[in-house]
């Protein structure tokens, strides 16, 4: 494997990361606060920015290798976090009963 296969396959899984781990926030802190919009908005902007972060990282390692590929690395990078972006909020909105009842049931106790 050669640099430019490395630092696409590697780019793609730490974009790909964001999405777990902006779900796993939400998921805690709802079934823990109970509150959903702020912890679903706050999990989105964590997920945006860590492909932020994870763009800005593939500029400054793929200006090296070609233009071209920067360009498409970056085309990937958005096309990867909107389709994350969208994931997230699609999960989130279909696990939330399941969440605010979680709070309901540990509260209770």
């Amino acid at each position: 494997m050669s640099e430019a296969d490395l630092n696409v396959i590697f780019y793609t899984l730490f974009l790909l990361l964001g999405l777990p781990i902006s779900y796993k926030y939400a998921k805690f802190t709802v079934t823990h606060t109970g509150m959903v919009l702020p912890h679903f908005f706050v999990s989105m902007m964590l997920n945006l920015c860590i492909g932020s972060i994870g763009i800005v990282g593939w500029i400054f390692f793929s200006v090296r290798i070609s233009r071209a590929f920067t360009i498409g690395g970056i085309y990937l990078g958005a096309w990867i976090i909107s389709i994350s972006l969208v994931t997230l909020l699609v999960l989130l909105m279909f696990k939330r009963k399941s969440m605010i009842q979680s709070f309901h049931y540990h509260s209770s106790k």
